[in-house]
């Protein structure tokens, strides 16, 4: 491949920028969390498909069949998600905090109680006939962005105290599973005593709560952000611009991403199970499932155009794993990465898929993703715009969308495939000779 001093001189920035990026340890523990939450995203879709099946036949033959009401059947269902989406925000806590005491090298389960503590602590309360209690709501997807500051502060002011020799300490004859608790006295009365603090001042001073205002103050400005066409757009192309120079452009992108889509997504979820609609375009199963849509027009339009040997056993290789959503067999067998021939659909073909997804959903073509189905993003296209829109649309639009990408991608394989062909037929003529 010819050599390009402007993109190797690009590929060396973007490469010292991103090595940066994965160093930091708040950003890798906010991945650290979202992947770990991950997982009880998708046992509570499980349930929520079955307590709210895309088609209403499906619901009244569930009741026919076990002879209870529907709302009562649905309602049992829905313990599920009380315990998993719905205290999003605690599970959180728990993860990123597990994640910074790691990288810290301190106490990680002093740290992680202490964390929680600490979130519970800034969580508002109401009031009840038997006392105060946090209403399960407010330890879920909207105090996502509460459960990072709280852990990234607990984590390193804990560190600072312990650092600085302010614990109790005792004789070196005492197991450490007794003397850890001790130890983590001194530091865990500091962290929470400045979160209770910090209650008392929002309480005294702004008349509100540390999660109102955390909310107000970040969580506005970034789901507003991150939730419009302009920003989601924008980091798609970052995203793809960084896998064609070999970083991994999904892992750095979604670290930033993931909690503010979560939020979004929640947000549907939560209007849905109330009796209304979903509220916003873009959320989670909008970034993963429709605006993600790009690469696979690439091993598309080779099966249709390529009549290179290369492409044509390239393609065999990379079809069956992109059924899953799978790439890197395209993008390194092709390769697609670092090829300038392809820098144009491999960069922009996303985000006009992007567009496409946005206006389907904005003009009502398409419903909204409801939230209550949250899908692995190696679930295969066609049945993820199903289940996550609950409708045969969502499908259709996923489709419509493969067709877009191929269309885009078929000239530039056609350029590239020339090449190979006249390589391949040199080759075939020395060998020959």
């Amino acid at each position: 491949m010819k050599r390009i001093p402007f993109l190797e001189k690009l590929q060396e920035k973007l490469g010292a920028f991103a090595s940066k990026i994965n160093k930091n340890i708040y950003v890798l523990a906010i991945r650290d969390a979202m992947m770990a939450y991950m997982p009880f995203t998708f046992i509570a879709s499980i349930f929520l498909i079955i307590a709210y099946p895309p088609v209403q036949g499906i619901a009244d033959f569930i009741t026919s069949v076990i002879g209870v009401e529907q709302e009562v059947w649905q309602a049992k269902l829905l313990y599920i998600n009380s315990v998993t989406l719905n205290i999003s925000g605690l599970l959180v806590t728990i993860s990123a905090s597990k994640s910074l005491a790691d990288r810290l090298n301190i106490n990680a389960i002093q740290v992680i109680l202490t964390s929680v503590v600490s979130f519970l602590l800034l969580t508002p309360q109401v009031s009840t006939e038997t006392g105060d209690a946090i209403e399960i709501v407010k330890i879920g997807a909207q105090s996502i962005f509460l459960a990072f500051v709280v852990s990234m502060l607990s984590a390193k002011i804990y560190q600072f105290i312990s650092n600085k020799g302010f614990k109790i300490k005792m004789p070196s004859s005492v197991p450490p599973a007794v003397s850890a608790p001790f130890e983590s006295i001194i530091p865990s009365f500091f962290v929470i005593t400045l979160f209770w603090i910090i209650r008392l001042l929002c309480e005294g001073i702004f008349n509100s709560n540390a999660l109102d205002l955390i909310n107000y103050v970040l969580g506005i400005p970034l789901t507003t952000l991150g939730g419009s066409l302009f920003g989601i757009v924008v980091a798609k192309i970052c995203e793809q611009l960084l896998w064609f120079f070999g970083i991994h452009g999904g892992s750095l992108v979604s670290g930033v991403m993931t909690p503010i889509l979560q939020v979004l997504e929640d947000g549907n979820k939560s209007a849905v199970i109330a009796g209304g609609d979903p509220v916003n375009i873009i959320s989670n199963s909008f970034f993963t499932h429709f605006a993600g849509i790009g690469i696979v027009g690439a091993v598309i339009a080779i099966f249709i155009v390529a009549k290179s040997k290369r492409y044509k056993e390239m393609g065999k290789i990379a079809g069956v794993p992109y059924v899953f959503n799978i790439g890197e067999p395209a993008l390194f067998g092709i390769p697609l990465m670092l090829n300038v021939t392809y820098f144009i659909p491999f960069v922009f073909a996303c985000a006009v898929n992007t567009i496409i997804a946005y206006i389907a959903f904005a003009i009502g073509i398409v419903p909204l993703p409801s939230g209550l189905v949250q899908l692995p993003w190696t679930t295969p296209l066609l049945l993820s715009g199903y289940l996550v829109t609950g409708s045969v649309m969502g499908a259709i639009l996923q489709l419509v969308e493969v067709v877009v990408a191929t269309l885009i991608w078929i000239p530039f394989i056609k350029i590239e495939d020339r090449k190979i062909v006249s390589e391949e037929q040199v080759d075939t003529f020395a060998e020959e000779s």
